[in-house]
């Protein structure tokens, strides 16, 4: 009689657990990835955490979370991972009544480019261990991994290019007599630069801008349309540096930088793609990039003319969001539709390893009289027909 009654105890308890888990497992239960960093270079290292929060008295044996992210990511804890075309984690948690759990998983960017983690899913048991419960829920976290930079003493005659006579260093302070309007106060401003009257007005700091003596520009055109299939986007993935690069080293001399690819921004209307989260904007706003340049169907990344830090974070934000997945549009009309001629102090440089008679022809008829020159990233190998004065390969 006694068994009888232990074993209808059990069935009891077994039913009513089941019944509770099954109903209430996720109730209070909020699961949530982030990364460490927002916008951050290739090489650095980041931490992906990971915050299960159980809101509720009914404990949680086990849970199991699953995510997927990029393969490019090197983790130094590779247990309960699998590598394929995606980095697949599957950790495991035991979590209390009322308790919240976080873990830090330490990981260092290989790659450039836009990484986001959309959803994650959420597995657990009930007491018994026996019934498996499932819910998928939404994530709104993105890194940018910015472009690796090369060192451009390895190429110094196109270096004396451009910082020779058609770029000259600005080492003047700006001209005071020339204004050019206010802008918002940044980290690097001096305070003797503030407007206090247009402060006053704006209800925040603002800061003069003048004209330099000498304004010089330069307007990197960046053509992603391969030359090869084989290596595309190996190449690619180098001609993106040396925008990079040649920005970083011009605007350290004050020299104002512009940028056009015909390439598309990752969440570009051409292709069809999704609304820009959340998590996104925000990154796209702290570098004061204008969201126009990069949503609107058909159009692709620009970047007006400037310098400072902040304008630099911009380009290589920019320059992370590109999506190399998707078909670059024809070159020479990006080019001409931003392109005028006989500009004074303006240095135009296209980056472009695709090359045939019209790219040739065009650079030919504009490289002598319009201050221009053309990089071409190679490989080492590869044969590259120099016609002009002014066109560089750059080996990877």
């Amino acid at each position: 009689m006694r068994l009888l009654i232990a074993l209808a105890v059990v069935v009891a308890v077994y039913v009513i657990q089941f019944k509770l888990y099954h109903k209430y497992w996720n109730m209070g239960l909020n699961v949530r990835i982030d990364f460490s960093g927002k916008a951050v270079s290739v090489g650095d290292e980041l931490d992906l955490v990971e915050v299960v929060e159980n809101d509720k008295s009914l404990p949680l044996p086990i849970i199991n979370i699953k995510f997927a992210t990029s393969r490019t990511f090197k983790f130094a804890e590779e247990e309960n991972a699998n590598v394929s075309d995606h980095y697949y984690r599957n950790d495991v948690f035991s979590i209390l009544g009322n308790q919240r759990i976080t873990r830090r998983l330490s990981f260092k960017t290989t790659a450039r480019g836009t990484f986001r983690i959309n959803e994650l899913q959420a597995t657990s048991k009930d007491l018994f261990l026996r019934h498996t419960f499932a819910h998928i829920y939404s994530n709104d976290t993105t890194v940018m991994v910015m472009p690796k930079r090369i060192p451009m003493k390895d190429f110094p005659s196109m270096r004396m290019k451009l910082m020779g006579d058609n770029m000259i260093d600005r080492v003047d302070p700006p001209d005071p007599y020339a204004f050019r309007g206010i802008r918002p106060y940044q980290s690097y401003d001096t305070m003797r630069s503030i407007n206090w009257k247009a402060s006053a007005h704006m209800n925040e700091l603002m800061v003069n801008q003048y004209q330099a003596t000498t304004d010089n520009e330069m307007r990197i055109y960046l053509n992603l349309t391969p030359y090869m299939k084989s290596n595309a986007d190996r190449l690619a993935e180098h001609s993106i540096s040396i925008v990079s690069t040649l920005a970083a080293d011009c605007m350290s001399h004050g020299i104002r930088v512009g940028f056009v690819t015909n390439g598309y921004d990752i969440d570009s209307e051409a292709e069809g793609t999704s609304q820009v989260s959340v998590a996104d904007k925000d990154i796209i706003t702290d570098g004061n990039i204008d969201e126009d340049n990069l949503y609107k169907r058909d159009t692709h990344p620009v970047l007006e003319p400037g310098y400072g830090r902040e304008h630099m974070r911009s380009l290589d934000i920019m320059l992370a969001r590109i999506d190399l997945k998707k078909k670059a549009s024809d070159f020479l009309e990006v080019v001409r539709t931003g392109f005028v001629e006989d500009e004074r102090c303006v240095t135009h440089v296209i980056i472009s390893t695709y090359r045939d008679d019209a790219l040739y022809g065009f650079f030919g008829e504009h490289c002598k009289r319009d201050n221009m020159i053309w990089i071409i990233p190679e490989l080492p190998a590869a044969n590259v027909d120099i016609r002009y004065e002014g066109m560089y390969r750059w080996d990877q």
